[in-house]
């Protein structure tokens, strides 16, 4: 690699290293509050007056960030010391009027704009300010496209070069940075939209810095790329849950996790303009309609089966796919088991089995002598009265069972009460109404 490359190549990694949100915030002209044309003496000066006050614990001078710390100050006064990463943070602020560079007035009020513009929009989107951000960032983005397109603007950098008169610097360095410096003010946008909660909003910005269409797209995938990896380890996780038996714990993440996870990437690289999600999406159906048949297998909830179909109809275009999907879905929940509805005890139905039992109770005392009441009354109303109660308690017991089993005690023991019937059979009856009746109808399903 030539000398010439390498500077290229030394200033383009330095751009790269500069871009992120805090571009402006970080800048070292910002920090120790110079303008972006002093001269090394200049800033020998500043360095002695800021520091010699900061480090004996004094207020911030004039031009100084108040939320700025010494040892920041002095790497800021470090960073321009070293004339390869000055040439770089001087693009990235304000210059002021044209000295002795021979650029027109409104290149350097063009770019002036571009930074300011682009400072306020990252601090509008941080919260720091108040400041609606789209405004700022259609400012900035029309501004720097004015720049960057400028011949004005390389001849300023090329001039610049030689007032700092260090040999690390040469044309390739200017080179260097008409190649990095698009991706570079792409970059911070790119960050900003990947921590964001409505990523679609940025997609309109990106156009407004992107060199062309492919630019965008690879911007709009840079976006998309944490989502991308958080989709692709979730579904290696579904699969696992799958393959472990965990039917019902691999549902409940894809509805909760992965369809958040699509949407996003539809707001952003919607599977129609890019493969990588298109593959994805496929992925997710596929793996979402297996995640049904298995938990519908395991006699999982109707509604939890449905949830995760339709995550798989959603995900798919695929006609094959989404044939399986619908075949799966209708064996799957057309004639899925109702569960018994889960009731608590009720006073009804404890006061309904008592009454039952008592009825029989009330029925042998006026069909048994006296002398077999004791025998056979006593013992069997209390033993019915407990075994009712046990009934009663239990889920499926419906709250219709026993005023029906009252109705047929009232039937059955008025007839009987009218009649001469032998004792045995008033046992026998009376114990058939009070054991055998409840679990006859529950056999029936009522």
């Amino acid at each position: 690699m030539g000398a010439n490359e390498g500077r290229g190549r030394t200033a383009a990694t330095r751009v790269r290293e500069v871009a992120t949100p805090e571009l402006y915030r970080r800048n070292p002209f910002r920090i120790v509050g110079l303008a972006a044309t002093a001269t090394r003496r200049e800033v020998r000066e500043r360095r002695l007056r800021v520091l010699g006050v900061l480090e004996v614990g004094g207020a911030a001078p004039d031009g100084v960030p108040a939320d700025v710390t010494v040892d920041e100050v002095r790497a800021a006064f470090d960073a321009l010391g070293n004339t390869e990463h000055r040439l770089v943070d001087e693009v990235f602020w304000t210059w002021g009027l044209p000295a002795d560079c021979g650029c027109p007035l409104q290149l350097h009020q063009k770019h002036d704009s571009a930074v300011a513009a682009y400072a306020a929009a990252l601090d509008a989107e941080a919260d720091r300010t108040d400041d609606h951000p789209t405004p700022l960032w259609t400012e900035a983005g029309r501004c720097w496209g004015v720049v960057l397109r400028s011949e004005s603007f390389w001849r300023h950098l090329r001039h610049r070069v030689g007032k700092l008169g260090d040999r690390r610097l040469d044309e390739s360095t200017v080179d260097g940075l008409r190649l990095a410096l698009p991706d570079a003010l792409l970059a911070p946008l790119i960050e900003v939209a990947a921590r964001s909660a409505e990523p679609r909003r940025f997609t309109g910005y990106l156009a407004l810095f992107a060199a062309d269409r492919h630019a965008a797209e690879d911007a709009r995938a840079a976006i998309a790329d944490g989502t991308y990896r958080r989709a692709e380890s979730l579904l290696k996780d579904l699969r696992g849950d799958l393959d472990g038996n965990r039917a019902e714990a691999a549902a409940w993440r894809a509805v909760e996790e992965a369809q958040p996870l699509f949407d996003r990437l539809e707001e952003v690289v919607p599977r129609a303009e890019f493969r990588r999600t298109a593959s994805l999406s496929e992925s997710i159906a596929v793996v979402a309609n297996n995640i049904g048949v298995a938990l519908a297998d395991a006699g999982g909830g109707t509604g939890l089966v449905r949830e995760v179909f339709a995550l798989a109809r959603r995900c798919s275009r695929d006609p094959e796919t989404l044939e399986a999907v619908a075949r799966n879905e209708i064996a799957a929940t057309a004639y899925a088991p109702s569960r018994p509805p889960e009731r608590e005890p009720s006073a009804a139905r404890i006061c309904g089995a008592l009454l039952h039992a008592v009825a029989a109770a009330v029925f042998l005392v006026l069909k048994l002598p006296q002398e077999a009441i004791l025998a056979f009354v006593f013992p069997g109303a209390v033993a019915g009265a407990l075994m009712n109660c046990f009934v009663a308690a239990r889920p499926w017991t419906t709250p219709g069972r026993y005023p029906a089993l009252l109705g047929l005690d009232a039937g059955v023991y008025l007839v009987l009460s009218l009649v001469e019937v032998p004792h045995w059979l008033a046992v026998v009856v009376a114990a058939v109404l009070v054991f055998i009746a409840p679990f006859v109808r529950v056999q029936r399903g009522l």
